[in-house]
């Protein structure tokens, strides 16, 4: 699968400012250096990837974003849920690694209570796909990643202790 060059080098280059070596060399070729590519067979973006998407998207998303953290049961299960999140969010959003178990999106909406449905369709989708997983959502309008973060791991935590699981990472 060949990923566009990520972003932020293009608007260093932009800039004037100089890429590594394999930033160039990634440029040339259409591919995304190691690490910033998507994440193997599960799909996705890999967490650092994903991290710099996030960021780009929040800084240029007009209104609301909504991220949903996952965490699923079972290790295995992790392609079918970048299926199933992929199917529920646009081209534009990004899907991807976050820590060693967690999948993320993050989705442009136009209105709070859209990033609460979402959610509701991801974990209804999940369900139905037999996925074990936990679901958590942040909603924001101005935040940055790292406060959405926060907040989407605290509901997730929740929603697992909820559910009579252990509520760590």
């Amino acid at each position: 699968m060949t990923c566009e060059p990520p972003g932020l080098f293009a608007f260093l280059s932009a800039l004037g400012a100089s890429c590594s070596p394999a930033a160039r060399r990634a440029g040339r070729s259409g591919r995304a250096p190691v690490g910033v590519a998507h994440a193997g067979r599960a799909g996705g973006w890999s967490e650092r990837g994903w991290r710099i998407r996030a960021a780009e998207r929040i800084a240029t998303a007009p209104g609301c974003v909504a991220l949903v953290l996952v965490a699923p049961r079972h290790r295995q299960s992790e392609a079918a849920i970048v299926r199933c999140l992929l199917g529920v969010v646009r081209p534009s959003d990004p899907v991807g690694r976050y820590g060693t178990r967690q999948l993320a999106a993050l989705i442009q909406v136009d209105l709070a209570d859209v990033g609460v449905l979402i959610a509701t369709r991801v974990r209804a989708r999940l369900e139905r796909a037999g996925i074990e997983c936990a679901v958590g959502v942040a909603v924001s309008a101005g935040e940055g990643l790292g406060e959405l973060l926060i907040r989407a791991g605290s509901d997730l935590m929740a929603r697992r202790e909820s559910e009579g699981s252990p509520a760590r990472w």
